[in-house]
């Protein structure tokens, strides 16, 4: 058992409740078989200065600091690290760090590094690093990540996909590709019978530039003579959604709704009949092996590394952008549902994106770095 210290440049908090949930994912699993302290810094402009904040969350002790952005922001925001990691050396010594997602918190990992001594790997979801060149970044930023890449023991990009973006750039390291991880007891299977209504699901942050939502409802709405439902849940913007649902009469069709909690999450994939990701951009949308573990059948775009995970037995892969083709698949799914075996399509998503097997992963990069 290990002592590790997680830090992340995205996770959840009162600022913004599941930013980065699938980080927490990562520590859960990770904490069955090690000992795990979370550290966390985001700005709130609410406070006053400074404010620390630790408990204990599903057995994980978690601490987040608070802090008011001032004229020197970075530096507010360099002095909220430093006192965040005194208090939680205080009480937890840590054997290394696993840091996740590299832009823009990858100093955190690198200061505990040239400071104490102490190793770190790094998780990484961030669809950027397919191509940097498209994507706003400093020149401090760029010296600090190819930094993060070269000090780091390993780099876990969840996708080969992720992977080939890095080493095509010239990102040079030591790496391992470790998936996202799905509580798959939580998102347990069902056995689904369609009967009278067809339910399509669509969970997203709904950014219509990546998720292309607009693309679902256009193409769900040449399905008005079929007995089909669509069910859209996010914490995005929604005036577009409902402008479109407005403008093709479909509001007896399509129901919107925001954030959910985890469990909500997993009882409305378990009382859907397929779900759609029909997205622009991906990396490896945790959504999708949220679905196929409860043994949904999916219609997804075939980018970034989508098609790693993806099965025949599982659903349909169709190309970006492409609405009617979308649509004709919607009707394939209806009218083909009861090919789908959704104990095959849960298995799957067991075999391989289970906490246990993402944990073992990571158990044997965390024994190797301390093996010194």
């Amino acid at each position: 058992m290990k002592k590790v210290l997680f830090l992340s440049s995205w996770y959840p908090s009162r600022v913004h409740s599941t930013l980065g949930n699938f980080v927490s994912y990562h520590v859960k699993a990770v904490s069955k078989t090690n000992k795990v302290h979370v550290l966390y810094i985001t700005a709130d402009d609410t406070i006053k200065d400074y404010e620390i904040v630790t408990e204990s969350i599903d057995g994980i002790q978690t601490t987040i600091v608070y802090f008011k952005r001032g004229f020197f922001k970075y530096l507010n925001y360099f002095i909220a690290f430093v006192k965040g990691l005194k208090y939680v050396t205080t009480n937890f010594n840590f054997d290394l760090v696993h840091m996740n997602i590299m832009h823009p918190a990858i100093w955190q990992a690198l200061y505990i590094k040239w400071i104490k001594k102490t190793p770190y790997l790094v998780s990484e979801n961030w669809h950027g690093f397919q191509n940097l060149k498209n994507e706003q970044i400093g020149f401090l930023q760029s010296i600090l990540i190819k930094k993060g890449f070269k000090n780091a023991y390993a780099i876990c990009p969840v996708s080969k996909q992720l992977l080939k973006g890095m080493k095509e750039q010239g990102l040079k390291a030591n790496y391992h590709v470790v998936p996202n991880v799905v509580n798959t007891k939580l998102f347990k299977p069902v056995n689904r019978t369609f009967r009278t209504k067809f339910k399509f699901l669509h969970v997203s942050t709904l950014d219509d530039n990546i998720k292309n939502v607009s693309g679902i409802i256009q193409a769900f709405s040449k399905l008005k003579d079929e007995k089909a439902t669509l069910k859209i849940i996010g914490e995005g913007e929604k005036s577009y959604i409902f402008d479109l649902i407005n403008k093709y009469k479909l509001n007896d069709k399509i129901e919107v709704e925001g954030e959910k909690t985890y469990n909500e999450i997993a009882i409305e994939m378990q009382n859907a009949n397929a779900f759609i990701l029909f997205s622009n951009i991906e990396n490896l949308p945790l959504v999708l092996i949220e679905a196929m573990s409860t043994g949904m059948p999916i219609i997804t775009t075939n980018v970034g590394g989508i098609p790693e995970i993806f099965n025949s037995f599982a659903g349909y892969m169709i190309k970006p952008k492409e609405e009617e083709e979308l649509y004709l698949n919607m009707k394939r799914m209806i009218a083909n549902y009861d090919q789908f075996d959704y104990k095959k399509i849960s298995n799957y998503a067991i075999q391989h994106f289970s906490n246990e097997k993402v944990a073992e992963a990571f158990n044997v990069l965390y024994n190797k770095m301390t093996k010194n």
